[in-house]
């Protein structure tokens, strides 16, 4: 079992998590033995190295860096820079710090979208927001594609934001979280309705109850 630490920390809420970078994970029995290794590692033996962390935690590369992910959401590890080239995961650069900082409660508390957090800038005027703009969503792909933002999903065409927690809510009113009786993945069924498992293909259905 997960101790104190790891109470709001589940094999539930992993697959959910999992399930929004579209990761369909089927029930895994050592998911509790996986993540506390995968922490004590990272957060108590300082760890660096991410194949290393895998093969010790008996993961595959990807799965231990959704692992590693799903603890940065958690709050369970630091602000940890994941460079997927060298493999390895890191605490970030000072300056890298001060650019989540500037962006952290926009992300994180207010849910913003790119053109409300340009204007919300004490720099904005009505002369430089579309470069502010600009700015601002480079600003976040980076930010992102070093793994040092959790819980968002980011649509380069349309230069938008798909949150993991209004995306979760959003799923919940409109559906029925069920877990698949044959591989144990979680599914979005709608009421009354009936789908395949994401994962195995074995048809669910969403019972009104």
């Amino acid at each position: 079992m997960i101790d104190n630490l790891f109470n709001n920390i589940s094999e539930w809420s992993y697959q959910r998590y999992a399930r929004f970078y579209n990761e369909v994970k089927a029930s895994d029995p050592k998911f509790d033995e996986k993540i506390n290794k995968i922490y004590n590692l990272i957060e108590n033996e300082k760890c660096d190295d991410i194949h290393f962390i895998a093969k010790e935690s008996g993961c595959t590369y990807e799965e231990c860096i959704m692992k590693i992910k799903y603890l940065k959401n958690k709050r369970k590890l630091g602000d940890l820079y994941i460079d997927h080239i060298n493999g390895i995961v890191k605490e970030c650069s000072a300056e890298d710090q001060k650019l989540l900082q500037k962006y952290a409660a926009f992300v994180y508390t207010h849910h913003y979208q790119i053109k409300e957090m340009a204007v919300k800038l004490p720099e904005a005027t009505a002369f430089n927001i579309n470069k502010l703009e600009d700015k601002v969503f480079k600003d976040i792909e980076y930010l992102d594609s070093k793994g040092l933002i959790n819980g968002i999903s980011l649509n380069k065409v349309d230069k938008k934001i798909i949150y993991y927690t209004i995306e979760k809510h959003k799923n919940e009113k409109d559906c029925i979280t069920i877990n698949c009786p044959n591989c144990g993945a979680i599914n979005d069924v709608e009421r009354g309705n009936k789908t395949r498992c994401a994962y195995c293909k074995t048809i669910i259905e969403g019972k009104n109850n």
